[in-house]
């Protein structure tokens, strides 16, 4: 398959199957080339994994897997790695040992907006020598400290989805529609690399599911804390009371939001309902202006497609290549529309809430 993808030039779909049912496990592409010494990049929407081409152990893993947020957050930690080690399984990886190589650890705090200023600065204890607030415009918007194993990030969360991740799912996760003026949603986030991971004691996969607090704790009371009376002996200062809820408020389990995964795809389906309907009318647009054809009062949705349609086969686009691309984009949305039909109709036969409707389940009816 990545001999396709070096062929065609772009990334290839590729279909791991169940072994007993052959049924379609997960669906991914693959990459014309590798990644940092592995051979062979397969991403999905859950997934990307890096695969070695060797056979006996190295210094380096035989697969770097990472774990995309949205599955962290839809399906929770366990269930995420569970189903990342069945996948391989199927695909006939014999497991030896699962370790962590990376681990960022988050809380997210309703924060009054008169605090969220630089002159948080001064009263950061740390082991880092670096920091650095971040501003848009004269408007902070983030505060970075450390570079190396260890690392934080203080951030506002909903501007961050609005000009970046475009994650409008958090919203549910949080269990709230908007975030008043006089308030913000700071990310308190610290990040973790292997080395930092192992002189903590977590070796194992097991050891950080199992006891994800430890690494909280040691991040936010003995790594970073924010203190009064800056320039002051430690023994005269003390920690901000708001530092304490955040210090406590990590429990170490996250609860799955399983509905997260057909939000986030019926938000896609909107940007890109917005995008195509002004592709569309600009090509019906040049197509009139371009052939000299009659103005009409009414341009139909069907002459739309039509002006698409003949220029498709203009520059030599035919439906065997469509059918490839369409398989390409379904390794992005595959579960979306089968895991999450399977949520609402369990949620609705339980009788709990569902609040989605039908409709953002393509193809599917009630």
């Amino acid at each position: 398959m990545k001999s396709l993808a070096i062929q065609d030039g772009k990334d290839t779909a590729v279909i791991i199957r169940n072994q007993d049912d052959q049924e379609i496990l997960w669906l991914c592409t693959i990459k014309p080339h590798g990644s940092k010494g592995h051979e062979w990049v397969l991403t999905g929407s859950e997934f990307t994994l890096t695969i070695g081409n060797w056979l006996e152990p190295k210094s380096r893993p035989s697969i770097m897997a990472e774990i995309r947020s949205e599955t962290l957050w839809r399906l929770g930690p366990n269930e995420s790695v569970d189903f990342l080690m069945h996948i391989l399984v199927q695909a006939g990886a014999s497991i030896e040992t699962v370790k962590p190589s990376r681990v960022d650890l988050c809380l997210d705090v309703v924060w009054p907006q008169e605090l969220w200023t630089v002159d948080l600065m001064p009263y950061r204890v740390t082991r880092a020598c670096y920091a650095a607030p971040h501003y848009f415009h004269n408007a902070l918007t983030g505060i970075s400290i450390g570079k190396g194993k260890v690392a934080a990030r203080l951030y506002d969360k909903p501007l961050e989805i609005r000009q970046k991740s475009k994650k409008f799912w958090m919203y549910d996760v949080w269990g709230i529609e908007s975030v008043s003026d006089e308030f913000k949603v700071i990310r308190i986030e610290s990040q973790f690399r292997r080395e930092a991971i192992k002189q903590l004691g977590i070796e194992s996969i097991t050891d950080l599911l199992t006891h994800p607090e430890n690494l909280w704790a040691y991040f936010s009371q003995k790594w970073l804390s924010f203190q009064d009376n800056p320039g002051e002996h430690h023994t005269l200062r003390k920690t901000f009371g708001w530092w304490k809820i955040i210090q406590n408020g990590f429990l170490g389990v996250q609860n799955a939001t399983p509905l997260i995964r057909c939000k986030a795809v019926s938000t896609k389906k909107k940007q890109l309902f917005a995008q195509t309907y002004g592709t569309l009318s600009s090509m019906a647009a040049i197509e009139i202006v371009g052939k000299d054809m009659p103005l009409v009062s009414e341009i139909s949705l069907t002459q739309c497609l039509s002006a698409f349609s003949a220029y498709a086969k203009e520059v030599g686009k035919n439906e065997f290549e469509l059918n490839i691309d369409i398989l390409n984009k379904i390794a992005k949305y595959i579960r979306a529309t089968e895991k999450m039909v399977a949520v609402r109709k369990k949620r609705t036969s339980l009788g709990l809430p569902c609040n989605l409707p039908i409709e953002d389940f393509p193809g599917k009816k009630e």
